[in-house]
């Protein structure tokens, strides 16, 4: 199309748009175009602190109004104005992408629509007055529908916060709010891709549950769970008078205690949250997690055999009628059978505590408690079958063996991680092994003829296998090399203090326990070129394992949830939010960000 021919076009639209507009506002037909809220991401403020606000707009769903950035000048477009104050810098106004329109014209538009969030980055100053502040604005834009727009608008924008002058008091809100942005602290753990992909599943609604109730349905085939089904014949064949409906609701309630003592595991595993994810992050609390699901693997395949004691089946096994006594009775079992079940389901646990999902983590563990308890609802419904179960045999065989494979699998996928970060991986196999042929050796072999004396004589050995191990795996894991960069060390000064002003400022925020930080310090910061960068850098590095109050103080700050935390503050003093890094990343990327810091 000619210029000519895109000049006549626009005309057309200015004055369909003008009179539109006026004729709407003339005769009062205009809708109501949105509401909208605002929120911070702190509860309180103290001075010299980085917060959010996020303007959340709930746009009429008939309606849209145009983007910030317009695709046509004449367009008006939508603007947030923050009045300027003397204990607050607007550092950023975020708008969202806009959604592109076909609507007046052939030529799509860009607009927002539905819900639509504006985040506003800002920072207090020291002049921060006490008890509280007033942040004020306004928000400005244009309504319009498929058809026509409407007069453009100006909102006030109002805002209140609570201050504080103890930066620790401050705490995190609208955690879920400002997830979407990328940089917001929150109460979780960093995630590697699998747990990633683990969490997809988990948050997938109905897929999530009939995933957790297939896992609950196959756990009846693990040997350990085979010896409930004698102590459920013993409960339910004695009431084999009752009508179907009366054994029904009895087996429901059986159902339901066993999915309550599982929903218990979840409940906890959800309650102990962000404690869970450091465990989990622990080498040695890997290990050991890893030494029962080995010692569970070689009881499947024979090596011995983990039961339920027989005075526990036999106390039991004694009449209880009624429905609270099966309810009572299914949450006996479920107890037993939680325990003697850890091994398959460990690494759900484990996920489960490390998400802190706590309604989620109990709901879910209920519904494999369904899963479990589904044979013995039919089978307490028509007692009759009970006497029908297949007995022991090869298919026991085959499955214990089959879930002993899955066990070592299990084990090598907690493990790997833990032999990746190991200095010397050969010691590290060694030391490993050896604690674990001490344990096997001295305690968890029951062969029969063993006298009491050489008992004695093999838990001696055991000790001493499993002390050399230790000391074996934990030398492999913590050989430190010399470092090829000049760090400054971090012990509660003020960092302003501290560092060269001419230059900026790299923060290394680690933990011994932690296999991302010894990668880093193994590959990334043993690189050349990064060792010969970082001379033109303030290099700190923030010991995190059992932090100080200081360096929980600046831990806080900048806002760490999740080990390495790599943060690079420019030479003016403020932190690059896009180039924050939490986990182990490579010598080239590395380099990039270092560049990219120097460069600005």
């Amino acid at each position: 199309m000619s210029r000519k021919g895109n000049a006549m076009k626009t005309s057309y639209l200015l004055i369909f748009l003008f009179l539109t507009s006026s004729l709407f506002a003339q005769f009062g037909l205009e809708k109501e175009v949105l509401d909208f809220k605002i929120a911070a991401n702190l509860d309180k403020l103290p001075p010299d602190t980085e917060f959010k606000l996020a303007i959340v707009l709930n746009i009429h769903p008939e309606l849209h109004i145009n983007a910030h950035e317009t695709t046509e000048d004449f367009l008006i477009p939508t603007v947030v104005t923050l009045q300027p104050q003397p204990y607050l810098i607007v550092e950023e106004i975020s708008y969202p992408d806009p959604v592109k329109r076909a609507l007046f014209t052939d030529e799509k538009l860009n607009v927002y629509e539905n819900r639509t969030i504006i985040y506003i980055n800002l920072r207090s100053t020291d002049a921060l007055p006490k008890d509280s502040i007033n942040i004020s604005g306004s928000l400005s834009y244009q309504g319009c529908n498929d058809q026509t727009c409407f007069q453009p608008k100006t909102q006030p924008l109002q805002f209140s916060m609570v201050t504080t002058t103890d930066s620790v008091s401050a705490g995190i809100k609208n955690a879920d709010l400002f997830a979407d942005y990328g940089d917001t602290p929150s109460s979780q753990v960093s995630l590697t891709e699998d747990e990633y992909r683990a969490k997809q599943i988990i948050d997938r609604g109905v897929y999530a549950l009939f995933f957790f109730f297939l896992i609950g349905l196959g756990l009846n085939l693990t040997p350990c769970v085979y010896p409930i089904i004698p102590l459920t014949v013993s409960y339910f064949g004695g009431q084999s008078a009752r009508s179907t409906g009366s054994s029904f609701l009895n087996a429901l309630l059986y159902l339901i205690g066993i999915a309550l003592s599982f929903s218990v595991l979840g409940l906890v595993s959800g309650l102990a949250g962000k404690q869970w994810g450091f465990l989990f992050s622990s080498p040695w609390f890997i290990m050991v997690i890893v030494l029962i699901i080995l010692s569970m693997a070689a009881s499947m395949f024979g090596a011995f055999e983990i039961t339920v004691p027989s005075w526990l089946l036999t106390k039991m096994g004694g009449q209880r009628q009624g429905l609270i006594g099966a309810l009572l009775m299914g949450l006996t079992v479920g107890v037993v059978i939680a325990p003697c079940a850890a091994g398959i389901i460990i690494g759900l646990v484990g996920l489960v505590a490390k998400l802190g999902l706590v309604a989620k983590g109990a709901l879910l563990f209920f519904i494999m408690g369904l899963g479990l308890g589904v044979p013995y609802l039919i089978l307490g419904t028509f007692s009759g079958l009970l006497t029908k179960l297949p007995q022991s045999g090869i298919w026991l065989i085959w499955v214990r063996k089959l879930f002993g494979i899955i066990l070592v699998g299990v084990a090598i996928y907690f493990l790997l991680p833990q032999f990746m970060r190991a200095e010397d991986k050969l010691g590290f196999q060694l030391g490993f092994l050896t604690i674990f042929a001490g344990l096997y050796l001295g305690f968890l072999d029951q062969e029969s003829g063993y006298t009491k004396g050489f008992k004695r004589f093999r838990a001696t050995v055991g000790i001493l296998f499993v002390t050399a191990g230790v000391i074996w795996t934990h030398s492999a894991l913590f050989a430190v090399k010399e470092s090829k960069i000049d760090w400054i060390y971090y012990s509660g000064q003020d960092i302003n203090v501290i560092v060269d002003p001419e230059k900026p400022i790299f923060i290394d925020f680690f933990a011994d326990w932690c296999a991302p930080c010894k990668q880093l310090d193994r590959e990334t910061f043993q690189d050349d070129e990064v060792a010969a960068l970082s001379s033109s850098f303030n290099m700190i590095k923030v010991d995190c394992t059992t932090p100080s109050k200081a360096t929980e103080a600046l831990m806080k700050k900048f806002e760490v949830e999740g080990f390495p935390t790599l943060v690079f503050i420019n030479h003016q003093g403020k932190e690059n939010k896009k180039l924050r890094e939490i986990g182990f990343i490579g010598p080239e990327k590395f380099i990039e960000h270092m560049q990219a810091v120097l460069q600005h």
